[in-house]
């Protein structure tokens, strides 16, 4: 907590049992809270990444950047 990112920064890694991956900061900002529980039970991004699997807060040092991100219909879209 308290580090700041800028945009597309690497702001943590996900392990498992056969590969990492970063995780990107999708906007300019400081970590203002890490998910202590997924810490204790990563599945939950898995298996609840909208409500208890999320990884941490960000306070938002540019809010014009939000703007480009996608909203959740359009992730499914481009997912899809």
């Amino acid at each position: 907590m308290g580090a700041s990112f800028a945009q597309k920064d690497v702001a943590g890694v996900v392990e498992s049992v056969k590969a990492a991956a970063d995780v990107y900061m999708p906007i300019d900002g400081e970590i203002v809270e890490v998910n202590e529980d997924l810490r204790n039970d990563p599945s939950l991004a898995n298996s609840d990444p909208l409500d208890a699997g999320w990884f941490f807060k960000v306070k938002v040092s540019q809010p014009s950047q939000i703007d480009a991100l996608l909203d959740e219909t359009a992730y499914k879209a481009f997912a899809g």
